[in-house]
């Protein structure tokens, strides 16, 4: 057996390893949504199914550079290196100027997030700056100072809008802003639209994590 063909097995089974426990776990979640919910209670999100890679919300630093890669790629970067579970993450979508509506769901998912208590280290924020145009002097300066914690990253517009219609998810964007949840293994696997509150956000977040034991 030559030694390209012991690589491609050698990754085969470095994915099945990492990846099969997240994907039930992820799989058992959505179908218990789609099925009514946990305990009779409905999901307020909208179930993506099926979850499209996180490389479709094109999120990059400030320098262009991508901030996650395909699955694959990173099990494959790894060689001997032993895969580390990740944090599921919750990706505000700001699609215009980040006015006061903007800020406030900005706020309110930060304390959501803090309200998770003893799980907070298993999710990860983001603000995804998909308007086009630059993050304003004032919004950066007070992402620095009041936001820590949160990543904050861009994409580009149309480039999001063709990934999800690719996948039969049809954003309004530019013009809504969405929250997206993302599984550990980078499955974006359910958004929320505008409408929904941080209470709604939250109750789907609680009963993901509660029946997860991954990430």
């Amino acid at each position: 057996m030559n030694a390209e063909k012991k690589n491609k097995i050698k990754l085969a089974a470095l994915m099945l390893v990492a990846i099969l426990p997240i994907t039930f776990a992820t799989m058992n979640f959505r179908s218990a949504m789609l099925d009514g919910g946990f305990g009779g209670s409905l999901n307020n999100g909208i179930l993506i199914n099926p979850p499209v890679d996180i490389s479709a919300l094109d999120m990059k630093d400030e320098q262009g550079v991508p901030m996650f890669k395909p699955f694959e790629e990173v099990i494959e970067a790894l060689g001997d290196e032993e895969y580390e579970i990740q944090p599921w993450l919750m990706v505000y979508v700001s699609t215009g100027e980040c006015a006061q509506s903007c800020l406030d769901r900005v706020y309110e998912l930060r304390q959501l997030h803090v309200a998770l208590g003893k799980d907070i280290q298993r999710v990860r924020r983001y603000f995804l700056n998909a308007s086009g145009d630059e993050i304003s002097v004032e919004n950066k300066q007070l992402f620095r100072d009041e936001y820590p914690s949160m990543g904050v990253a861009h994409g580009d517009p149309a480039t999001i809008k063709q990934n999800f219609a690719q996948a039969e998810v049809q954003f309004n964007i530019p013009g809504e802003d969405y929250v997206i949840f993302v599984d550990p293994v980078g499955n974006t696997m359910m958004y929320y639209t505008s409408d929904k509150t941080a209470q709604d956000i939250m109750s789907d977040l609680e009963t993901l994590l509660r029946h997860s034991s991954l990430g």
